[in-house]
């Protein structure tokens, strides 16, 4: 008979305590992550601002690699880290709200929905968090680009971009963009949330398939029966919604599965959702400039299809793969693990 590890009730009492541990460990691991990827983040923004900046005439950066070689050459090492300080204190909440979310949407997510689940519980950890994530993401793209901006604006830091957006918009200020965040971080979570759920079904079964054929006896009467009783509860597995995806078997696997499971997850989300970012980019920091003061989204990607045609809308892309996957991959190799350590001790 095959023995398994007692799973925390999926709500209820369970459902707040895995909240709970999400939120103490999400920013822990959000505040490392990002500051590995913060560089390739500044380049990503300031590539895909530039086509509103133009310079003497034409654009400041010819490419990913030259705008790395530009930032290093005029700004030094603090160049590729303007606005850190603003996501360093934001992270913190924002990470509390986005695994806590992310948590609470799985205790709530009811058992059986398979796929659907596991893009509802992005959804939920995506509109929570959203609403921490956006005046950090605003302050934090201004300071990235204001090389490309003087005129429009100078901040001294974090603070008095703070003080400017609320002085300008009031507190709807802070939230410039929200549904434009969304736009971009909705679609990739509920993408990038059912893509990782159902890679680590994959890589459980597929280990629980190796140790099965690594450990069964031909012959054997008893080996079968717990082979097959393996097999049986494998499947189960896989066919149990996101609310109660937390198995024994997934719990076991290697942080470098779960690496590879978050890097090509964030990876293919990170792909599919590229011109939404480009457009949230732009409009949360010419916003600041007042002859945009009442652009929409739409209303901007109109102009940037008919001025700078299609390809912009790419723009950046590789910058902001090699700032999504390293940085995702390594977000849910941290978590995952404090998650485990902060769980409580099973009877």
């Amino acid at each position: 008979m095959v023995t398994t590890k007692t799973e925390e009730p999926a709500n209820g009492a369970g459902g707040v305590v895995s909240s709970i541990r999400g939120a103490l460990a999400g920013p822990i691991a959000g505040v490392c992550s990002r500051f590995i990827t913060y560089p390739p983040d500044t380049i990503k923004a300031r590539l895909q601002v530039q086509g509103a900046a133009i310079h003497n005439g034409q654009k400041l950066y010819t490419g990913t690699w030259n705008a790395v070689v530009q930032v290093a050459q005029h700004e030094g090492l603090p160049g590729f880290y303007r606005g850190f300080g603003a996501v360093a204190l934001g992270s913190v909440p924002a990470n509390l709200a986005y695994f806590g979310g992310y948590e609470a949407a799985k205790a709530l997510v009811p058992a059986g929905w398979g796929m659907l689940g596991d893009m509802a519980v992005g959804a939920g950890a995506q509109l929570l968090a959203g609403l921490v994530f956006t005046p950090v993401d605003i302050v934090k793209e201004r300071l990235q680009v204001a090389p490309l901006m003087r005129g429009a604006y100078s901040y001294s830091g974090p603070g008095q971009a703070v003080r400017e957006l609320i002085r300008q918009n009031g507190l709807r200020g802070l939230l410039k963009g929200y549904w434009a965040t969304n736009a971009v971080w909705l679609p990739w979570n509920t993408i990038f949330i059912a893509a990782y759920e159902g890679s680590k079904r994959a890589a459980a079964r597929a280990g629980a398939t190796q140790a099965t054929a690594r450990d069964g006896r031909p012959g054997d009467a008893a080996a079968a029966a717990g082979e097959a009783e393996m097999h049986a509860a494998s499947e189960a597995a896989a066919a149990t919604s996101s609310s109660t995806r937390s198995g024994s078997s997934e719990e076991e696997l290697s942080p470098l599965v779960l690496g590879i499971c978050s890097a090509g997850s964030a990876s293919l989300a990170g792909v599919l959702t590229h011109p939404a970012d480009v457009v949230k980019t732009r409009l949360q920091v010419l916003s600041a400039c007042q002859a945009h003061a009442r652009t929409t989204a739409w209303s901007l990607a109109v102009h940037m299809w008919r001025t700078e045609g299609p390809k912009v809308f790419m723009t950046g892309l590789g910058a902001r793969i090699i700032q999504l996957a390293p940085g995702t991959a390594l977000s849910w190799v941290i978590y995952e693990p404090i998650k485990k350590v902060l769980a409580p001790p099973h009877p």
